[in-house]
């Protein structure tokens, strides 16, 4: 029985799908019959993750491919976007979910390369992979997701130029949603609260350690369950904006945080 958020002849771009979250949204789509191009820069990751969504579908391996690179590049966006379409003909879905994030420790240590890092991944990246899916996703009435950040909304200790690029990232949502309105592509976000990624790999070599200790300081903070989100959550966020069930929904950044909202600012 067709649903909502059935998938089937849909193809979707999720980047940043080596690991975590982009990986999850790339294996929820599989599990509900897209076809996806998982995009990054480690090879092997990328690999695995394709390795799982073909378990997820079922076996259907012709149903993914994957694009390496780095998103900063403009001939990698192309790329990208070229290999969904000669693929599989067609691009309906777009998950904008790669980003980087350095330890700031406040404005005197932030450097001028930490600052244009993140605003090249966060924010350049995404409006410009955008700009170059549009004419697809203007043909297929697709739907655009980035992935922001409950950094965006809230104040956090030492830390400013990654919330500053979240904050462009909601506010480019809105902005897009209403400019991309009439060609019938609907642009939303998702704004996480912390949750383990190897996004924080710039913070020490054992990213992985680090990840879990700073949910260990987190779950507290989190009144539903007192635990962080996971990225399954997330990507079933996702998956919501992407579908038929969202199709009067966009220029929205929903909040996945298990009311950590509500707590207040960072410390």
């Amino acid at each position: 029985m067709t649903t909502f958020e059935d998938f089937t002849n849909k193809v979707a771009i999720v980047t940043g799908a080596s690991s975590g979250l982009g990986q999850a949204t790339a294996i929820l789509f599989a599990k509900k019959g897209a076809s996806v191009v998982l995009c990054g820069r480690d090879e092997d990751r990328l690999k695995s993750s394709i390795a799982q969504c073909v378990e997820a579908s079922g076996g259907h391996a012709s149903r993914f491919t994957s694009a390496i690179g780095d998103i900063t590049k403009p001939e990698v966006r192309q790329a990208i976007v070229d290999k969904a379409v000669e693929t599989f003909n067609k691009l309906d879905i777009l998950v904008a979910n790669a980003g980087v994030l350095y330890p700031e420790n406040g404005i005197e240590n932030t450097t001028e390369a930490m600052f244009d890092a993140m605003f090249d991944t966060n924010v350049k990246a995404v409006f410009f992979l955008i700009k170059t899916a549009v004419p697809y996703l203007e043909k297929s009435g697709g739907s655009i997701i980035s992935v922001s950040s409950l950094a965006s909304t809230f104040v956090s200790r030492g830390r400013s130029v990654y919330p500053m690029t979240k904050a462009t990232v909601d506010h480019m949502t809105r902005c897009l949603a209403l400019d991309l309105a009439p060609k019938g592509i609907r642009v939303n976000a998702v704004n996480p609260s912390y949750f383990p990624t190897r996004m924080r790999r710039h913070y020490g070599e054992n990213v992985e350690e680090i990840a879990q200790q700073g949910a260990l300081r987190e779950n507290p903070n989190h009144p539903l369950y007192g635990t962080c989100v996971t990225a399954e959550a997330i990507a079933d966020t996702i998956a919501f904006l992407a579908s038929d069930a969202a199709k009067f929904v966009t220029g929205q950044c929903h909040v996945v945080d298990g009311g950590r909202t509500f707590l207040g600012c960072s410390n």
